[in-house]
């Protein structure tokens, strides 16, 4: 799990750095296929990323209604 969050971080790094070119107003065909290719990485990017906070959500709701069931505060949950 680890080496799938560092391989994202290094994809957004990629991309933020893809984007300098525009600056100096480059354009080529192959730099804006580059570019389709790194929106669809970002959009994986931000896909995993959400199903990470979904699954965050869900636990942390599902820890809420067991305490709220037992009438312990979850720190005190065995």
């Amino acid at each position: 799990m680890r080496r799938i969050e560092t391989i994202e971080s290094v994809l957004i790094v990629l991309a933020l750095a893809s984007l300098w070119p525009l600056l100096v107003n480059f354009h080529h065909i192959l730099y804006s296929l580059w570019l389709l290719v790194m929106l669809g990485a970002m959009a994986w990017v931000a896909v995993r990323r959400l199903k990470r906070i979904r699954a965050a959500a869900d636990e942390a709701k599902r820890k809420r209604d067991e305490a709220e069931r037992s009438g312990r505060p979850p720190w005190l949950q065995p």
